[in-house]
């Protein structure tokens, strides 16, 4: 029997943020990835075979276009926070993939009241190596093949991924994908996709945190998640093999029960 999805909203800042909710058990907010579509997919019915899941469509990465004063990734970071609270679920598990698992990370150093784990999986937000040497890999100068050969272990397998030149993208899919680029563009330019001084304030997270990483991730490499993962007392470090930037696309059931069993774990 599958999983019955719903939208929902919830009045947070000045506006509305829409999200898709489904499954039971205890909540599971999802912060995806920039080129992470709205459709449901195979992860994440497995995830809401177990858990309550509530995935949020960010502003400016999906239907809800982005609040003028909005201008930083900190911005968003402090919006979610404010819609976790707003939502009223006690404590939530907060899972983050790519950008969406920077924005976890922030949220987890400023606020963990209302965060009871925390997984990280393949995300951009920290600065490993010297200032002029490139930690993350630009998404946005990529055509499509180069996308593809940056972010998958099987290049073949392109499921779920909904970027700009992907083929089958209708006009609203693509207009959508364009804006999601636009909006991360201008979150997290400048410094390019990281915050200075996010991997030192790593050490402010106290909850328990798992960090998942593709083996074949050619964007943020396995060497960045093991750092990512040093970085935070006490954490946990998941590689899945035959995965490269989107772990949960190549490989769901893995991805799915890695995630399930250590936020099940007591």
């Amino acid at each position: 029997m599958g999983v019955d999805w719903r939208i929902g909203s919830v009045s947070v800042g000045d506006g509305e943020l829409e999200y898709r909710a489904g499954g039971s058990g205890s909540p599971l907010f999802l912060l995806q990835g920039i080129d992470d579509g709205f459709e449901i997919l195979p992860y994440h019915e497995k995830l809401a075979a177990h858990f309550s899941l509530l995935v949020p469509s960010l502003p400016g990465f999906g239907r809800a276009p982005l609040p003028q004063w909005m201008d930083s990734s900190e911005d968003l970071v402090y919006l979610m926070l404010d819609a976790i609270a707003r939502l009223d679920l006690g404590p939530v598990h907060l899972l983050g993939a790519g950008f969406g698992g920077w924005i976890a990370a922030e949220m987890a150093i400023r606020g963990q009241d209302n965060i009871d784990r925390l997984v990280l999986v393949d995300a951009f937000g920290i600065k490993i190596s010297e200032p002029w040497v490139r930690d993350i890999a630009d998404l946005f100068v990529m055509n499509y093949d180069e996308l593809l050969r940056a972010t998958r272990h099987d290049p073949a397998k392109a499921n779920g991924v909904k970027a700009p030149g992907a083929p089958g993208l209708s006009q609203e899919e693509l207009v959508e994908a364009l804006r999601r680029r636009q909006t991360a563009h201008m979150l997290g330019w400048n410094p390019f996709m990281h915050n200075p001084k996010l991997k030192r304030r790593l050490a402010r997270v106290k909850i328990p945190t798992l960090v998942v990483w593709g083996e074949s991730d050619r964007v943020v490499s396995l060497e960045y998640g093991r750092i990512y993962h040093e970085s935070i007392p006490g954490s946990r470090f998941k590689i899945i093999s035959r995965a490269g930037h989107y772990p949960y696309l190549e490989q769901p059931e893995e991805f799915a029960r890695a995630v399930t069993e250590f936020l099940k774990e007591r």
